[in-house]
Formats: structure tokens, C-alpha cells, sequence
């Protein structure tokens, strides 16, 4: 149980996670995550190296729908780099369910994780990640639940190099898994579009759906409030 100190701090960080979140939505203010820049350069091993990031930004636990800590835990860490944005995402999971095995495969319906990029044009970008390290990317519009989705493009490549590490058996529903994790480097002019914009300052959403076994979806989120958004903004202190 390699990151079980994450699970024993879950009920207080939802708790606060939750109480600031619903201040922020209250207030119609944008969620703003302030995130250091990484000492050196990041190679993704989806091992939890404190020394990396351990001073890290931290969205603490995703919430539901309802501003709660979401239930199965899970959290989302973010440095920048060089032109990166790398991201530590961690999920507590009983029931890791992976069957996409390729490149822009239907990740979307496997347990994973998901980073959405809004742009100004009505359509969003979005890197979705499974446990077992697969990528699907591509635009889509802003109303599109999903990559799943025939209006998205897939086309589009978002460069992300990725590495993720899972503790217990995939796919299969007789035993009790522990947890899984993903670590990313994600080129911030890829994630921009390519344009001319400033990297020190990325409106982003981070969000997570849990598989579970009789096909029942649990979602938890970060810069998903409707009276809100997100903001990763560079910590110059």
C-alpha cells in the first residue's frame, strides 16, 4: 500500500477541499491553483516521488456534483517545467477496470482520468489517461460528454508522455484492488493549440470516473463549478 497516507488523510481533505470549493462558486470567483515550477525536469515513472512532489500544488480530493469529496478518493498534483505541465494524478480504486489497449482507443470508458482545456472557440481539448498508461486525445465541442463523442477530433495530438502504476489486478472483479496513479508531462503549447499564449497560466479541469464492476460510474472533479472555473497560475514566490 504504497500511497495508503493518502486515503488516511482523505476525510480531512475533502472536508476542505469541499468547504473552499463551494466558497469559491458562491462567489462566481475562478478557482486558482497556485504551482511551483519543478527543480528539474520531470521523467514520468508513475511512482509518488516525495522530493518531487511533495511541495507540489495539490486540488486535494476531486468533488462531486454536489461539492463533496468524491467518493472513491482521488487527487490531482501539478508542477510546471520547461514548457511542461506535469501532473501527479492519484486514485484510491477496489475495482481497476482497463480495457482499452490502444493509442486513442475508447479510454473514455475505463477507469481513467481526464484533462479539459476550454477554449474561447466553443471547443475544448482533452488528454484521457488510464491506468494502464493508454492515451486517447483529441478536440471536441464544449458540450460533448465524452471523447466518445463523433463530433470530437481525434486527430488531434496532445504529445503527452505518460507512465502510471496500479496496486491490484485489472479486470478482474473477484478480488479487492488498492489504488492506481499517473504521472504526465504534457507540452503547454500542445495544450494551448500550438498559438501564441502565455505559459504561466492555464485554464484546465481535471476530472475522474470510476469503473466499478456492475458498471455504476462515480465522478469527481476540479474546476468543473458552474459559477467558476480553473486556473493553473505560475507561484513566482
Amino acid at each position: 500500500m504504497k500511497r495508503l497516507w493518502f486515503a488516511l488523510l482523505a476525510p480531512v481533505i475533502a472536508t476542505s477541499a469541499a468547504c473552499t470549493a463551494r466558497r469559491h462558486a458562491d462567489a462566481g470567483l475562478t478557482q486558482v491553483l497556485l504551482v511551483p515550477r519543478a527543480k528539474a525536469p520531470i521523467k514520468p515513472t508513475g511512482q509518488f516521488d516525495v522530493n518531487i512532489w511533495g511541495a507540489a500544488a495539490n486540488t486535494h480530493t476531486l468533488l462531486d456534483r454536489e461539492g463533496h469529496g468524491a467518493v472513491p478518493v482521488s487527487e490531482a498534483r501539478f508542477l510546471w517545467g520547461d514548457g511542461q505541465l506535469y501532473m501527479f494524478f492519484y486514485a484510491a480504486d477496489i475495482d481497476l477496470q482497463v480495457r482499452a489497449t490502444q493509442h486513442d482507443g475508447p479510454v473514455w470508458k475505463d477507469d481513467s482520468v481526464a484533462l479539459t482545456l476550454s477554449s474561447s472557440d466553443g471547443t475544448k481539448r482533452v488528454i484521457q489517461i488510464s491506468p494502464g498508461a493508454i492515451v486517447a486525445d483529441g478536440v471536441c465541442p464544449e458540450d460533448a460528454i465524452d471523447l466518445g463523442d463523433p463530433r470530437c477530433d481525434l486527430k488531434w495530438e496532445s504529445r503527452v508522455h505518460v507512465a502510471a502504476d496500479v496496486d491490484g489486478t485489472i479486470n478482474d472483479a473477484h478480488d479487492f484492488d488498492e489504488e492506481w496513479a499517473v504521472e504526465a508531462a504534457v507540452p503547454i503549447a500542445s495544450l494551448l493549440g500550438g498559438g501564441p499564449s502565455p505559459v504561466d497560466r492555464v485554464p484546465l479541469r481535471v476530472s475522474r470516473c470510476e469503473i466499478a464492476y456492475d458498471g455504476v460510474r462515480a465522478c469527481g472533479s476540479w474546476g468543473a463549478h458552474p459559477k467558476g472555473g480553473l486556473e493553473l497560475v505560475e507561484d513566482l514566490r
